[in-house]
């Protein structure tokens, strides 16, 4: 039997002095929406606490959460500091890293909740080199010594990159070797789970999808990848946000909430109609309010007989 786990986005904030949550509830009401999971990140840096010194930097947030979290959470390890400058070296040594500190910390936390580990980086091209001249990329054996460590570690290692692109063989979810990515591995090898962001539903930067349709077809492409390689732990994250409920956000009609709705609910009806059921692992960006939850909930309860969560 296939195991289902529902991943949701937690998002909190550094204030200079201590952390908070951004959510518009509780972590009981998290549970109750369905989740078996939370995932704890900032943004970009920003919101997670940077002193340059990874112990101390750590060791705040595993206090925050080891206080706060009373359900199975993931941590993020961060990319970034608050100016967007990676945190260590991209194509260096792991071993001393800022990120290695990092992990150790957390490694060593006696916080029964903590499942694992986040990467923050959503670039799906992060081995490209053109990305990593730009500070935007990584090297991937880092990530491969990164992911080593936390499995050795007994902790498990997620990550869900934005991949608006309908040629997802030209992303690092899969192995790569061109100009620009002399055999790279997909970086699925290194991931327990893996959850791609269409941004589908999203307007910033170019949207690759005109319509409907072509929603469907990243999803048997992704499918076509997962068989072509036995990548069967990559999955999807299903995208909402304020907009669904007339709230400011980043939906490509935020002006039109019903169409926002429609949008949202469509990563759930292309799942049945290409799959004919919804993936077994799936992850939830909504931003921070739980009402629009309840309201994608409803709908896809009332137009596609399932529900969102």
């Amino acid at each position: 039997m296939i195991q289902v786990a529902r991943f949701g986005l937690w998002w909190i904030r550094w204030d200079g002095s201590k952390y908070t949550s951004r959510m518009s509830g509780s972590l009981e009401e998290f549970r109750e929406l369905g989740f078996d999971y939370a995932v704890v990140l900032g943004s970009s840096g920003v919101n997670i606490q940077y002193t340059g010194n990874a112990e101390t930097d750590a060791f705040n947030l595993s206090e925050y959460l080891s206080d706060t979290m009373d359900m199975p959470y993931y941590v993020t390890i961060p990319f970034s500091t608050p100016s967007k400058e990676p945190r260590g070296n991209i194509t260096g040594s792991f071993e001393g890293s800022y990120w290695e500190k990092w992990i150790d910390v957390f490694t060593k936390s006696s916080d029964p909740n903590l499942k694992g580990f986040y990467w923050s980086l959503e670039n799906a091209w992060m081995f490209k080199d053109d990305q990593i001249n730009r500070n935007r990329g990584i090297s991937h054996g880092l990530i491969q010594a990164m992911s080593e460590k936390i499995h050795n570690a007994g902790f498990e290692f997620i990550w869900i990159p934005s991949a608006c692109t309908l040629k997802l063989d030209g992303t690092n979810i899969f192995p790569l070797n061109n100009s620009e990515c002399k055999n790279c591995p997909g970086a699925y090898e290194f991931f327990d789970y893996i959850f791609v962001q269409p941004n589908y539903y999203l307007g910033k930067g170019e949207n690759v999808f005109s319509d409907y349709s072509d929603l469907e077809n990243y999803l048997r492409e992704l499918q076509r990848l997962k068989s072509t390689y036995h990548a069967w732990n990559v999955y999807l994250e299903m995208e909402a946000d304020e907009c669904v409920i007339g709230g400011g956000g980043n939906c490509r009609t935020c002006y039109d909430p019903e169409n926002c709705t429609r949008l949202a609910g469509d990563y759930i009806r292309g799942q049945l109609n290409v799959f004919g059921r919804k993936y077994s692992q799936r992850a939830y960006y909504f931003r921070v309010t739980f009402d629009v939850l309840r309201h994608v909930d409803s709908y896809c309860r009332s137009n596609l007989g399932v529900p969102y969560v």
